[in-house]
């Protein structure tokens, strides 16, 4: 019973938000920003709940642009989405499936070129599998974060993860915060600060 009542309320919830980027803040996007978020649900609670960190974030996505649309390229579980691994979705989609003031958008600093979204394609076009193993040693098989982590590797050779990785505690390698650290990225968008 409690399940069920969960997952109503979550239901209802998704159902009736509006959330969404306003024009000056679309404006800001580029190609090849890291895009993070907080989703619906049960998995993401899970997520927000064990890593407990600064902000409630339980996801991340490439920003494409696209002729003049833009797009996002993420891994995600079959689970939760009709396809499992990574994938491309509209990014108005990814929004709208995000709790409200949940978006952070980062730039890794000094970076002006297409490198990020163009392996992030690559990656889509090889139809990688998620990762349910979180193993960030196997790059046959992709997690959220491990595919912003190999996409930036591969792209510049700069490992943002160098420092988590070294943390004997598993759950810190996986920490969005990573992602977020003002030595390496420029914050271009975040409605946390909005509480």
């Amino acid at each position: 019973m409690f399940l069920f009542l969960y997952n109503y309320r979550i239901e209802q919830e998704h159902f009736v938000s509006t959330y969404s980027l306003s024009q000056n803040e679309i404006n800001k996007l580029k190609d090849g920003d890291i895009i993070l978020r907080r989703g619906f649900g049960m998995v993401s609670d899970l997520i927000v709940t064990t890593m407990d960190e600064e902000y409630d974030i339980s996801h991340c996505a490439i920003i494409v642009k696209d002729n003049k649309h833009f797009k996002v390229i993420h891994t995600v579980s079959q689970s939760l989405s009709e396809f499992d691994g990574v994938q491309s979705q509209p990014l108005s989609r990814f929004i709208s499936d995000s709790k409200e003031n949940s978006i952070i958008v980062v730039r890794l600093k000094g970076i002006s070129d297409s490198a990020i979204s163009q392996r992030a394609k690559y990656f889509l076009s090889k139809k990688i599998p998620f990762d349910h193993d979180f193993d960030i040693n196997d790059s046959s098989k992709l997690y959220c974060t491990e595919l912003i982590w190999k996409v930036i590797k591969d792209s510049y050779n700069i490992d943002v993860f160098e420092n988590q990785l070294k943390d004997k505690d598993k759950k810190n390698q996986y920490r969005f915060s990573a992602l977020m650290d003002t030595n390496r990225f420029d914050i271009i968008i975040n409605h946390h600060s909005k509480r």
